[in-house]
């Protein structure tokens, strides 16, 4: 498994792994390895034939780095899906393999933990600054930021791991993903959309909406301390965020999320976003297919 021991998602793969082998009689053997752990070493070990029937990871990882060892499951989970599959989550995970197998979309994983990327904001900031309702268009989020500073508070802070993003996402608003794919893979710098969206966020720069750290914040810094300790109001991020911070947040930071706001003649607005979540694959060399199928359905 691709957790940490002692993170919430390995705690309740634990308690149903215990429920499972009590129910069942099937012993279950999980290695909990971390992100590193599992990015360094399952490959090798799935290489060499070690019995590893199960595993997990994001469902880009799983289906592209380790799509070679996948089983396929189309007919094993059928009944499955049909229950308790969510459409969209399924299509992503069969997206995924056929991106990196020719476009072959048949089902080589389940997704478990979905995720989404949005702003994730401080509610408590939010109302001192007198924002009744969240942003949906970017004069909104301009808008926003204003009150905030406004209000002797950053909105908003950001790390190098995800500073990225905050371009990814806005250009996609502007033109769409298919447009960003072609810019980034043809080399398309020149479009007018790049230097758009390059204005775009140097306006917020300008206006001092962005807090000071983030041209040297280095992952976790700005999360852990800015927006966790209630200094910065927002950050771009997954909605695996709250729990990364939550021991520096405490249990009094109130949570909230938006989608990136709309963009005046963007190619799409707040009804599309970046999903994701974490898979599981079954290794095509187990011998025990049909008891990891059904603790992954349990």
């Amino acid at each position: 498994a691709m957790w940490s021991e002692d993170e919430p998602q390995a705690k309740v793969i634990k308690e149903a792994i215990s429920k499972y082998e009590k129910d069942t009689g099937v012993k279950v053997d999980v290695q909990f390895k971390g992100r590193t752990g599992q990015r360094e070493g399952l490959e090798p070990a799935l290489s060499a034939k070690q019995q590893i029937d199960l595993f997990d990871e994001d469902v880009n990882r799983v289906n592209g780095s380790w799509g070679k060892y996948l089983l396929d499951l189309e007919d094993m989970a059928k009944d499955y899906e049909s229950e308790h599959g969510n459409e969209t989550l399924f299509k992503i995970a069969r997206n995924a393999y056929g991106q990196t197998h020719d476009g072959d979309d048949t089902l080589h994983s389940i997704p478990y933990q979905p995720s989404i990327f949005g702003f994730f904001y401080n509610k408590t900031l939010f109302a001192k600054a007198g924002i009744e309702s969240t942003p949906t268009t970017w004069a909104e989020l301009d808008a926003a930021c204003a009150k905030l500073k406004d209000a002797g508070i950053t909105p908003m802070t950001m790390d190098d791991a995800y500073a990225t993003c905050v371009i990814g996402y806005h250009l996609a608003r502007l033109v769409g993903e298919d447009k960003v794919k072609e810019i980034v893979t043809e080399g398309e710098w020149d479009d007018p959309a790049v230097l758009q969206m390059a204005q775009d966020i140097e306006e917020l720069a300008s206006n001092g909406y962005y807090s000071e750290m983030v041209g040297s914040n280095v992952w976790p810094a700005g999360q852990n301390t800015e927006l966790a300790l209630g200094t910065a109001a927002m950050y771009l991020n997954g909605s695996w965020l709250p729990n990364e911070v939550k021991e520096m947040a405490g249990p009094d930071f109130h949570w909230g999320c938006f989608a990136y706001p709309a963009l005046t003649d963007g190619a799409n607005g707040i009804e599309t976003n970046n999903f994701g979540a974490q898979v599981f694959g079954i290794n095509k060399d187990t011998k025990l297919a049909k008891e990891a199928f059904d603790l992954i359905t349990f």
